[in-house]
C-alpha cells in the first residue's frame, strides 16, 4: 500500500506493480471453481453431455447470463404474461368482509389481535418462501427467454445456409 498526501487514507498499488496479473488469476480460479462444479454434476446423475468441459462452460455462461438478468423489467415474458396483479402473489395481508359493519369490526379484532399473534410466525415463513420463489421464477423466465434467443438465432443460421 502506498499513500498519498493524507497518511491516514492509504491507497492500494496496482496488482501488476508486484507482478500478479489480477484477471489472470481470477481467469484461473473461475475455470477450477467450472470443473470442481462440472465434476459434481457429473457425479451426482448430471447429464452426460457435461462430461464436455467446453459445453459445460457455454451452459454455465448462459445461466449466468440469465441470473444477471433476472430483473422483470429486463425480460420479456412478465410483459406477455400481462399485469402483474394477474400472475404475481401478493402476499400482503387483508382483512376485509362482507359483513355489516358491526359485526364486521368484532371479527377483524378478532382476527388482527387474536389470531394473527398465533400465526405470525407462518404467515412470515410463507412470505420468505414466496420470496424465494419470485427469484427463482424471475431466473427461470430469464434461462427460458436466454434459451428462446438462441433458438432462434440458430434457426436464422439454418435459414442463412444454402
Amino acid at each position: 500500500m502506498s499513500t498519498t498526501g493524507d497518511a491516514s487514507r492509504p491507497t492500494a498499488a496496482p496488482a501488476e506493480s508486484d507482478g500478479v496479473v489480477v484477471d489472470a488469476v481470477m481467469h484461473d480460479l473461475r475455470a477450477r471453481v467450472r470443473e470442481r462444479l462440472r465434476q459434481d454434476v457429473l457425479r451426482h446423475g448430471g447429464p452426460g453431455e457435461f462430461s464436455d468441459p467446453a459445453l459445460f462452460a457455454e451452459v454455465e455462461r448462459i445461466l449466468h447470463t440469465a441470473v444477471d438478468r433476472g430483473d422483470s423489467k429486463a425480460l420479456v415474458l412478465p410483459e406477455l404474461l400481462g399485469p402483474p396483479e394477474a400472475w404475481r402473489l401478493d402476499t400482503a395481508m387483508r382483512w376485509p368482509s362482507h359483513r355489516a359493519a358491526g359485526p364486521a369490526a368484532i371479527i377483524r379484532f378478532a382476527k388482527q389481535r387474536l389470531l394473527m399473534p398465533v400465526l405470525r410466525w407462518m404467515f412470515e415463513y410463507s412470505r420468505d418462501n414466496f420470496e424465494r420463489q419470485r427469484r427463482v421464477n424471475l431466473v427461470l423466465f430469464a434461462c427460458v427467454e436466454e434459451l428462446a434467443a438462441e433458438t432462434a438465432r440458430l434457426r436464422q443460421d439454418l435459414r442463412r445456409r444454402p
